[in-house]
């Protein structure tokens, strides 16, 4: 049963808002385009091995999707975990194109790409390692420490070569069309039930109400001040920043293209790069609105929550991501 769904991360909106603010030719242009490049490249490789999950049997198997937990003392992140009645399996996924190493000396990933470039990463057998030692911690101060921890690293490229100095890894290391096949023999290793039904529902509802989503902060962790940000309401068909609100409608100054709803794309930015708040003032300031009464009609027809009254009144923004209340704690 698929307890936390595989979702596109946010932080990959958030990369492409800010590719969309940021003036032409900026400095930090290739560096964004790398990092969103990283980004969905590990998703897709999580997704397809979330994908073949799903043919477990819905009552045996509970999946969550990249949980984060409060650790001791910093918070972890696990790609999936796997609850069962007899043990949990924390599964870190790889999805690299060409030749990767395990190089168990020096504790490394070495990647060779398709093009001979080499690569050196964080070893992600010890990356699973530490998470396996958080959740355990993690399950004592819940009083479950009884329950058996595995964890396997995935390579989700069914094209990879994988290569290692030491032959033992294939205990911990997996291609995601054996990933299966690892797990029932998890399942027969650990033939006997430590949990009940009801004890297995309580621990998965504890795990998802404990998650807490990572929120990106883009400008702080680019190191770019918010004064960079191109304003504006942007136009889809031309791709300026040119619209203007007339007769309760947004046209484009450049190409004549029409929108009654271009706003609300503005505003996702503003949350995505700014804050998860805003006034009528900087509703205006942001998206280049005189009218102080077209913009409250505006945020009112958006239902959003707000908070003050008058001058003082401020819009929640959060409420445009549903689930993602980790907004509220920035």
């Amino acid at each position: 049963m698929i307890i936390k769904n595989c979702k596109r991360p946010l932080k990959i909106d958030m990369l492409e808002a800010l590719m969309r603010r940021l003036p032409p030719g900026h400095a930090k242009h290739p560096a964004i385009i790398e990092d969103i490049k990283k980004i969905k490249a590990g998703y897709n490789g999580e997704n397809r091995v979330f994908q073949s999950l799903k043919s477990l049997p819905e009552k045996e198997y509970l999946l969550f999707h990249d949980l984060r937990l409060i650790g001791s003392p910093f918070p972890f992140q696990m790609d999936i975990l796997i609850l069962t009645s007899s043990f949990l399996l924390i599964l870190e996924v790889k999805n690299m194109a060409g030749e990767i190493f395990f190089d168990n000396a020096f504790n490394q990933l070495i990647r060779t790409n398709t093009d001979g470039k080499t690569e050196a990463f964080d070893d992600p057998i010890l990356q699973v390692s530490r998470q396996r030692q958080h959740l355990l911690d993690w399950l004592k101060t819940k009083r479950t420490n009884n329950l058996p921890v595995e964890t396997l690293v995935v390579s989700a490229n069914s094209s990879t070569i994988i290569r290692a100095g030491n032959t033992d890894i294939n205990r911990i290391v997996t291609r995601k069309d054996r990933i299966l096949l690892k797990i029932e023999e998890l399942k027969n290793k650990y033939n006997e039930a430590v949990l009940s039904t009801r004890a297995m529902k309580r621990l998965s509802n504890l795990l998802l109400d404990s998650h807490i989503p990572y929120i990106p902060k883009p400008l702080e962790n680019y190191r770019i001040p918010i004064t960079a940000l191109q304003t504006g309401v942007f136009c889809d068909k031309c791709h300026a920043f040119s619209m203007e609100r007339k007769s309760r409608k947004w046209i484009c100054r450049t190409c004549l293209d029409i929108s009654l709803d271009a706003h609300i794309s503005a505003l996702y930015d503003y949350l995505y790069l700014v804050k998860p708040t805003i006034t009528n003032r900087e509703f205006r300031n942001f998206l280049q609105l005189q009218s102080p009464s077209s913009a409250k009609k505006l945020l009112l027809s958006l239902k959003l929550n707000h908070s003050g009254h008058t001058r003082g009144r401020y819009y929640l923004l959060n409420s445009l991501i549903e689930g993602e209340v980790g907004f509220l704690r920035r």
